[in-house]
């Protein structure tokens, strides 16, 4: 009887002690839509993976819905960002946001050539960073701001007025 008993003590305490752990089901994936540059006819759409609690991994990607659209005074084709993002609120994935950015865009020049009369196009690339502010719902609604600007690094001769992009955005998103 008392080995018996010693038995079940000890698959008792076996099955208490395991070392599995329940995973909670975390969304990771966000899929937002910048409505102040879908305002101007240039809607971006993003993607953004995250990766830890405080940090994340993204890419936003912007076009014109009309051929002449102008976009905070650039004649832009598009706009490829990938960023790195860090996050310093206290829950989750939110609060006040830092990220460096990396941007491929295509934009067309200003000025007319002389002989044609065309304007060209060029593709440039640039770094930069933004700064902003996020917030979720428990329903996984995302909303968010931030202002940033971009260097163009290479091809800075088809960026209109200076070498700098201007970054602005008021996005809503969901979470996946």
């Amino acid at each position: 009887m008392k080995h018996l008993f010693l038995s079940i003590a000890m698959l008792c305490a076996l099955s208490t002690f395991s070392q599995e752990t329940t995973e909670k089901n975390i969304k990771k994936n966000e899929i937002k839509i910048n409505l102040l540059y879908f305002i101007l006819d240039f809607p971006e759409i993003t993607y953004e993976r995250l990766l830890t609690d405080q940090t994340a991994l993204g890419v936003s990607v912007a076009f014109p819905i009309e051929s002449g659209a102008s976009m905070l005074g650039n004649d832009l084709n598009f706009i490829m960002n990938p960023y790195y993002r860090v996050y310093f609120g206290e829950k989750s994935n939110t609060g006040f946001f830092v990220d460096g950015n990396a941007a491929l865009f295509s934009q067309r020049k200003t000025e007319d050539d002389f002989f044609t009369g065309e304007k060209e196009r060029g593709m440039a690339f640039g770094f930069g960073f933004n700064v902003g502010t996020k917030y979720k719902t428990k329903n996984g609604w995302v909303a968010e701001t931030y202002f940033g600007l971009t260097k163009t690094v290479i091809n800075s001769e088809y960026v209109k007025r200076t070498n700098i992009l201007l970054r602005i955005g008021i996005i809503i998103g969901k979470t996946f």
